[in-house]
C-alpha cells in the first residue's frame, strides 16, 4: 500500500465515522457502547438480544438490563465537529505528511477525577427524569468515557459514589477505550453487572471513536 492509497484509506475511516456519529444512527451507536461494556466484561451476547425500548429513557435494551448510554468528553469537545473537520482536514491532503500534527500528551488524572467527570450529566438526567415522573431505580447508567487531554489512573482508588448512589439509578458503569468498571449496581441490577461491581478491567487494546 502507497501512501496515496493509504490516504483514500483514513479518508474513508473519517467518512465511516461522521456516519456512524449521525443522528441516523444514535441507537446503533449506544449499542455499540454496550457491546464494548460486555466484551470488557466478558459477557457472551448476540445481536438480536439487544432491543430499542418504545420511549426513552432506555436506550437499550439487553436481556434483563435497560442502559441508558451518555458520552463524557472533554470540555468543549463534539465529536461531531471534531470528525467533520477531520474528514475535511483528509479530504485536503496531499500527501500523508500534511496529517502529521503534534498532540499534547495527556494529564494523568486520579480515578476519583474520572469520576467527578461524570457529576454534571447525571444531575441534568436525574433532574429532568424526575420531573416527567420516572423511575430512576429502573435504569442502567452506562457513561462511554472518551478524554484525549486526559488519562486515567488505576492505580489510584475510586472514592464511593456517593451522590450517584442518592440519586436513584439501579446501576452505574463505566466503559473507555480500554477499560471497564461497574461503579454500583444494587440488589436489582442485572446479575452480570453486579458480579462485577468495584472491578476495573482493563484491556491491551483501546478502541474509541
Amino acid at each position: 500500500m502507497d501512501d496515496s492509497d493509504y490516504l483514500r484509506l483514513l479518508t474513508h475511516q473519517a467518512e465511516q465515522a461522521n456516519d456512524f456519529l449521525s443522528n441516523a444512527r444514535k441507537w446503533e451507536r449506544e449499542r455499540w457502547v454496550c457491546q464494548r461494556l460486555l466484551q470488557a466484561l466478558n459477557v457472551p451476547h448476540r445481536l438480536e438480544e439487544f432491543g430499542a425500548a418504545s420511549q426513552e429513557p432506555p436506550d437499550v435494551l439487553f436481556r434483563e438490563a435497560s442502559f441508558e448510554v451518555f458520552f463524557v468528553l472533554d470540555e468543549g469537545r463534539r465529536l461531531n465537529d471534531e470528525w467533520r473537520a477531520e474528514l475535511e482536514r483528509r479530504r485536503s491532503a496531499f500527501s500523508l505528511s500534511q496529517l502529521v500534527r503534534r498532540e499534547t500528551r495527556p494529564r494523568r488524572i486520579p480515578a476519583a477525577e474520572l469520576q467527578a467527570r461524570l457529576a454534571p450529566t447525571l444531575r441534568k438526567k436525574a433532574h429532568n427524569y424526575r420531573e416527567r415522573g420516572l423511575d430512576l431505580g429502573e435504569l442502567d447508567l452506562l457513561a462511554c468515557v472518551n478524554l484525549k487531554r486526559a488519562i486515567a489512573d488505576f492505580n489510584s482508588p475510586f472514592p464511593p459514589p456517593t451522590e450517584f448512589l442518592l440519586q436513584g439509578w439501579r446501576s452505574l458503569s463505566l466503559v473507555g477505550p480500554n477499560f471497564a468498571r461497574v461503579l454500583f449496581a444494587h440488589s436489582g441490577a442485572p446479575d452480570f453487572l453486579r458480579n462485577n461491581l468495584g472491578r476495573s478491567v482493563l484491556l491491551d487494546v483501546g478502541i474509541s471513536l
